[in-house]
């Protein structure tokens, strides 16, 4: 009997009360809820992180590639007519341009079925929730008896997408070398010489890229290299050198 009785009180002393059990199963859920947290939070910035480093990323290709095209912009007629009346003027450059579209003549070739020269389209269209994006398209340039066809560019690539307005402006050179900015850019005789895109903070207005101008290296069309050329309007070709003129004969 009494060894019966100290096995029985060494059993009950062997487990775990309810109590015990209770606190150890407390204990363990706050630990798996601290990590789960912890996890969660790192996990979250490190998305965070990501996403900046995306959209960086995503902004400065963007940029080279809007770069390679208002560099590589051709200074061709946008219209096969022919001025009439004896004054003689230039035809309108291919190249229209507005706050929300770009559509002009480019040769920065993009893959391996691109054409030599593209009509560029850049557009800025809004979508859901206060997001913007600019979209490039392109189609073939057929020559100036086709003209800017904005609507005939496939190929879209969505370049920048974001919650901010985004712009274009245009400038040309005053002959004191000043830029003077408008926000149109249609019938003109000659390209624009610097392009800006304005991404703007939609509630404060405050620039997020003021250093975004694009320079157009063409100031005249490819006529100007042959020599002789009448190709710039209100300019006339350099005068060709005048033959040395023969010495005056002696008297005789």
């Amino acid at each position: 009997m009494a060894r019966s009785r100290s096995l029985g009180e060494r059993g009950r002393r062997a487990g775990f009360t309810l109590v015990e059990t209770l606190a150890a199963l407390a204990v363990a859920a706050a630990i798996i809820f601290g990590a789960a947290a912890l996890v969660h939070h790192v996990a979250l910035y490190f998305d965070r992180g990501a996403l900046g480093v995306n959209e960086a990323e995503r902004f400065a290709l963007a940029m080279d590639r809007l770069s390679r095209d208002f560099g590589a912009a051709r200074f061709v007629s946008g219209s096969s007519e022919k001025a009439k009346g004896k004054e003689k003027r230039a035809a309108p450059v291919a190249f229209e341009g507005g706050p929300g579209r770009i559509v002009f003549v480019t040769g920065s070739a993009v893959g391996a079925r691109a054409a030599p020269e593209e009509a560029l389209t850049l557009e800025v269209e809004p979508l859901r929730d206060g997001v913007t994006r600019l979209v490039r398209r392109r189609s073939v340039w057929l020559g100036p008896r086709a003209g800017l066809r904005a609507e005939a560019a496939g190929d879209a690539v969505a370049l920048l997408e974001g919650r901010y307005d985004i712009s274009f402006d245009f400038a040309r050179m005053d002959a004191r070398g000043a830029l003077a900015w408008t926000d149109r850019w249609k019938d003109e005789i000659e390209l624009p010489r610097v392009v800006r895109l304005r991404l703007a903070d939609p509630a404060t207005g405050a620039a997020l890229a003021p250093g975004a101008q694009f320079i157009l290296w063409a100031d005249a069309p490819a006529a100007c290299a042959r020599e002789g050329g009448d190709c710039l309007p209100g300019k006339t070709a350099a005068p060709s050198e005048k033959k040395a003129s023969e010495p005056p004969k002696e008297p005789t």
